[in-house]
C-alpha cells in the first residue's frame, strides 16, 4: 500500500548577489494515498515543480520531510518514476533501449528486459517504432517513451512535471487519455503537476490548488467524476462546474502575481 506523506515541507532558495532569499514554498502538508491520482495546479512560479522535485529527491527541503511508505526521502530512488516536460531520452539509445535502461541498471536479464519493454511499447502505442532513435520521433512519441520508461521500473509512485506542456492541443488530449487509461488499468499512485485546469480535472481524483509564491496549498478539491473517462466528459455540467470553480481559484492567484510583477 503506497502512501506518500509531505510533512511541513518548505523551501527557501539562498540569496544571490543583489537579491534577497526566495521563499518558494511555505510549509506544506499533503498525503497521497495508494492508487490516488493527485493533480497539482497553480500559477506560474508558485513552487509546484519545486515540490515535485523534492518528492523525487532531486532537491532538498529547507525544512520538513517527505516520507514514502515509512521511509524518508533523501535522494532519487527507483521507487519514484519521474517524467519531465522536456524530452529527457538518451539520444544514443533506441526506443526499446530507453525503456529498458532502468531495468538494465538494476541487473534485469536481457530476455526479461526485452519482454517488459515490448509490453510497454505496445501499451503506449509505439509498436513499429521500437528501433527508432529519439530524434526520429515526434514530441508525443518521445513522451510516450519517457512514460513507458518510468513505468517499466514499476515505481511505487509516478511523478509527472507538466509532461504534455510542450505538445500541440490534439496530441496533448490523446496523451491525457493514454495516461488515464494506464492508470485506470494499473491503479498506479500518481502525482501530476500542471498549469492546465481542464487537464487537472480530467486526470485527477483530487486537485490541489497552490497559491502564488510563496506556494502553499490554497484548496483541495475532490473530482467525483466516473471512470472510465473519455474526452466527452469535459462537456458535462459536473466538469464545467468544477472548471468554473478552479478558474476563479487560479485567477485570484494569477492576479496576485500580476500585481507584484
Amino acid at each position: 500500500m503506497t502512501e506518500l506523506k509531505i510533512d511541513q515541507v518548505a523551501r527557501t532558495f539562498p540569496a544571490r548577489q543583489g537579491h534577497a532569499p526566495t521563499r518558494a514554498l511555505e510549509p506544506i502538508d499533503l498525503n497521497v494515498r495508494n492508487n490516488d491520482f493527485v493533480t497539482i495546479l497553480g500559477p506560474s512560479g508558485c513552487g509546484k515543480s519545486t515540490l515535485l522535485r523534492i518528492v523525487a529527491g532531486l532537491d532538498r527541503p529547507t525544512s520538513g520531510r517527505v516520507i514514502l511508505d515509512g521511509q524518508e526521502v533523501t535522494g532519487p530512488g527507483a521507487d519514484r518514476g519521474m517524467v519531465f516536460q522536456s524530452y529527457t531520452l538518451f539520444p544514443w539509445l533506441s526506443v526499446r533501449e530507453n525503456i529498458a535502461f532502468g531495468l538494465r541498471e538494476r541487473g534485469v536479464s536481457e530476455a526479461d528486459r526485452g519482454k517488459i519493454a515490448d509490453g510497454f511499447i505496445d501499451r503506449v502505442g509505439l509498436s513499429g517504432f521500437e528501433n527508432h532513435w529519439p530524434k526520429q520521433l515526434s514530441g508525443g512519441m518521445q513522451q510516450r517513451t519517457a512514460i513507458a520508461r518510468a513505468l517499466a521500473n514499476d515505481p511505487k509512485i509516478l511523478l509527472l512535471d507538466e509532461p504534455f506542456g510542450a505538445l500541440d492541443n490534439q496530441t496533448r488530449v490523446l496523451m491525457q487519455e493514454m495516461l488515464l487509461g494506464i492508470w485506470e488499468r494499473d491503479q498506479k499512485t500518481v502525482l501530476f503537476v500542471t498549469h492546465d485546469i481542464e487537464e487537472a480535472i480530467f486526470l485527477g481524483s483530487r486537485v490541489i490548488v497552490m497559491s502564488a509564491r510563496p506556494g502553499r496549498i490554497k484548496a483541495e478539491i475532490a473530482v467525483d467524476l466516473p471512470h472510465p473517462r473519455s474526452y466527452k466528459i469535459k462537456t458535462t455540467p459536473e466538469f464545467v462546474s468544477l472548471k468554473e470553480r478552479l478558474v476563479e481559484e487560479i485567477r485570484a492567484e494569477a492576479l496576485k502575481v500580476a500585481v507584484h510583477a
